[in-house]
């Protein structure tokens, strides 16, 4: 699919030093689309939340400021996100509020307490296996629980159209995934629009 391999060219797994810069450009870029992200997953009370490609851990950071009582997980493949991520967390991760793993999803403890809800910022059209991945989360999630998946395009040539594709696009996969009650959203930003698609899992 040439919307997916144009954007795995980009910031798939940041290394080094082009890699530090990267996250700083994540950091600023994905702040808005982070909140936005969240709010849409809509956290309660003491939730377990899971968040996959955590990058710099902006949303993280997020999270534990304004839902205090939640616990959140984070899993990214590079380790140069990570440690900017757990620099960034350092206090939340001291308290014992935050957990972040290097590696891919599928690396997740199936036998650890489910969460309550998922959320992705940017990073679900670089994963090597979307439709496997969600199926994988779909398992570490509490019944009734919520995933929100966000994507604005960065590609060459991407305009207001292609969100609206790769928002058909995660929906489809949100769907052979086994989850139900999926909705899109999106928002009007600049460059290009961003999507947010949301889906629950029933059962």
């Amino acid at each position: 699919m040439s919307i997916r391999k144009n954007i795995s060219e980009q910031f798939e797994k940041p290394e080094g030093l082009l890699g530090k810069l990267a996250g700083k450009i994540m950091s600023n870029e994905n702040k808005e689309l982070n909140e936005w992200t969240i709010s849409a997953l809509q956290p309660g009370t003491h939730d377990r939340l899971l968040e996959v490609g955590f990058g710099p851990g902006v949303g993280i950071e997020y999270v534990c400021i304004n839902y205090p009582s939640c616990h959140i997980v984070g899993y990214d493949v590079s380790k140069v996100m990570k440690e900017q991520a757990e620099s960034r967390n350092e206090a939340f991760i001291k308290e014992g509020r935050v957990e972040l793993f290097e590696g891919p999803i599928t690396f997740a403890d199936e036998d650890a307490p489910k969460f309550d809800g998922v959320y992705t910022v940017n990073s679900i059209l670089i994963w090597k296996d979307p439709i496997g991945d969600l199926k994988k989360i779909k398992r570490l999630m509490k019944e009734k629980a919520r995933i929100a998946v966000t994507l604005q395009p960065h590609e060459k040539g991407a305009d207001d159209d292609t969100t609206k594709e790769i928002g058909t696009i995660i929906s489809l996969y949100l769907k052979e995934a086994g989850f139900s009650q999926i909705s899109d959203s999106i928002k009007n930003k600049k460059p290009v629009d961003a999507v947010t698609v949301t889906a629950i899992k029933e059962t």
